[in-house]
């Protein structure tokens, strides 16, 4: 037998179906903790969003493109999964947010004009990657962000103790977390795109005592690391 044997971003698409988008929709629309814990998370690494265009890189039921367009972005989520962007619109209409587009597309193929957007976000996406599609997708992101904008992406860390458990089968392992890297992977990987890191940051979960641990000590101890922020610039001339 040849070829590499480890799964694909491609193989574990199946993971996604509506009962999965079902349950992120019912998790923010009633404002769970885990849900306030994730939008805070990740709105603490964007910049300024009032007129700003975004892209939201794998949108899913479409947190992030929704909650951007409610702070004055015109946002676009895309997302190649059937049941994403149903479940999407309906949070949006829902929501009575304006502003927010759904697209079904991949992240490697983005239907945008090039250094047509200011800010790209992939938030809980690239634990979902091979390293080839990874490649594909920040390459991608950096092709449709002008010079000056920024992408943002947001994933958990492997060295949390939560993850640790998985990897070791004392807590349900997630079989589409099939990339789950280091911040130092990542940063590179998103400097080999051709942009220039300017921001790495551990965020904290959303579960009480962890949270206080989390925000106390994540910058030292990375089994208190949960999550990972990186933002980075497409400086003018690239």
């Amino acid at each position: 037998m040849s070829g590499d044997p480890r799964p694909t971003a491609y193989d574990v698409a199946e993971h996604y179906d509506d009962a999965y988008y079902a349950d992120l929709a019912d998790r923010y629309t009633r404002r769970s903790r885990f849900a306030r814990q994730r939008v805070a998370n990740v709105l603490s690494l964007l910049p300024p969003l009032e007129g700003r265009r975004v892209v939201d890189i794998g949108c899913g039921m479409g947190t992030f493109a929704i909650e951007c367009a409610r702070r004055g972005a015109v946002a676009l989520g895309v997302d190649p999964a059937p049941a994403a962007l149903p479940a999407a619109r309906r949070v949006a209409e829902a929501e009575g947010v304006r502003g927010a587009w759904f697209v079904r597309a991949d992240g490697v193929r983005l239907p945008l004009a090039d250094g047509s957007m200011d800010v790209a976000l992939a938030a809980d996406v690239t634990e979902h990657l091979d390293d080839a599609t990874l490649a594909s997708l920040l390459a991608e992101a950096a092709r449709v962000l002008r010079p000056g904008g920024r992408l943002v992406l947001y994933t958990p860390s492997p060295t949390h103790i939560f993850e640790r458990l998985r990897e070791s089968r004392l807590m349900k392992p997630d079989p589409s977390h099939i990339g789950l890297r280091r911040a130092s992977e990542l940063a590179a990987a998103v400097e080999r795109a051709g942009l220039r890191v300017e921001r790495v940051a551990y965020l904290p979960s959303h579960l009480p005592v962890w949270n206080r641990l989390e925000r106390a000590l994540g910058r030292w101890v990375g089994a208190l690391r949960r999550r990972i922020g990186i933002v980075a610039v497409r400086e003018a001339g690239q």
